[in-house]
C-alpha cells in the first residue's frame, strides 16, 4: 500500500521536504488548489517531485466532486498527464473522462477514475457498478470515497468494494473511516491518503503515524 501526500503551491518547497523525509510514496498535485496554474510553473513541481525519487499523481478536482474551478482544466490534463505516473479524472466528468483516458493510456500512465459521496455511502449494489463503470471505462485504479453514518456503513463499504475484482483506493471519510485508510491491502485498496502540515480531508492520518502503522500491519508492503 503506497501512501500519498496531497499537496497545493503554498509552502511547495518545505512540504515536499518534509513528504520525503517522514517516507511519503507519491506526491498528490491538487492543482485545484494551485493559486499558480500556469503549465510551466506545475510542470516544474513535478520536476521538483521526481528530483526526489517520489511518484507523481496529478489532480484537477471538479467543483461538483469538492474541488475548485479551473478555466484550463483540459489543457492541463493534456500537457501535464504525461509526465505524472497518476492521473485522477472523476467518473463523473464525462466531457473530459475518454480524452483524459488517451492521453494516459498512450503514455503508458496509470488511470485513477474516481467517485465521492459526501452525504453518505450508496447501497452495495450501487458500490459494485460504480466500480464497475469505472473499469469499463479503462480505469487502472478505481477510486471511491464515502461518507459513512455508521461502522456498519464502513464494513458494507468495503466488504462490497471487494466483490469487484481489480486495484482500488477505498475510502471512507471523516473519523468513522479512519479504517479504511489503514485497512487497504486485504480490499486490493493499492494506495491511501495522508497529510503534513494541514489535512485537506476529514478523517486524513498524519504521515508519520501513516507510515509507522504500515509499517506494523503490512511491513511497508503493498503497491498499485
Amino acid at each position: 500500500m503506497k501512501i500519498a501526500v496531497p499537496l497545493s503551491d503554498e509552502n511547495f518547497g518545505d512540504n515536499l521536504k518534509l513528504c520525503k523525509e517522514k517516507g511519503a510514496d507519491i506526491i498528490e498535485l491538487r492543482v485545484d488548489l494551485f493559486k499558480n496554474r500556469d503549465v510551466d510553473f506545475i510542470r516544474g513541481r513535478i520536476e521538483e517531485i521526481k528530483r526526489e525519487g517520489l511518484e507523481v499523481l496529478i489532480t484537477i478536482r471538479s467543483e461538483k466532486e469538492g474541488g475548485r474551478y479551473v478555466e484550463n482544466r483540459a489543457e492541463l490534463f493534456e500537457k501535464l498527464s504525461p509526465l505524472c505516473d497518476y492521473t485522477d479524472i472523476e467518473l463523473s466528468s464525462t466531457d473530459l473522462i475518454g480524452f483524459v483516458r488517451n492521453i494516459v493510456k498512450n503514455h503508458n500512465k496509470k488511470l485513477i477514475i474516481s467517485h465521492h459521496d459526501f452525504n453518505g455511502t450508496p447501497p452495495g449494489w450501487i458500490i459494485v457498478e460504480i466500480l464497475r463503470e469505472m473499469y469499463r471505462w479503462g480505469a487502472d485504479i478505481a477510486k471511491i470515497a464515502v461518507t459513512p453514518k455508521s461502522w456498519g456503513d464502513v464494513s458494507r463499504f468495503l466488504c462490497f468494494s471487494r466483490r469487484v475484482e481489480g486495484k482500488k483506493i477505498l475510502i471512507a471519510m471523516g473519523e468513522l473511516g479512519k479504517l479504511t485508510r489503514l485497512a487497504g491491502p486485504p480490499f486490493d485498496s493499492v494506495i491511501t491518503y495522508s497529510f503534513v502540515g494541514k489535512a485537506v480531508a476529514p478523517g486524513q492520518i498524519p504521515l508519520e503515524d501513516m507510515v509507522r502503522i504500515r509499517d506494523i500491519l503490512y511491513d511497508g508492503q503493498g503497491s498499485p
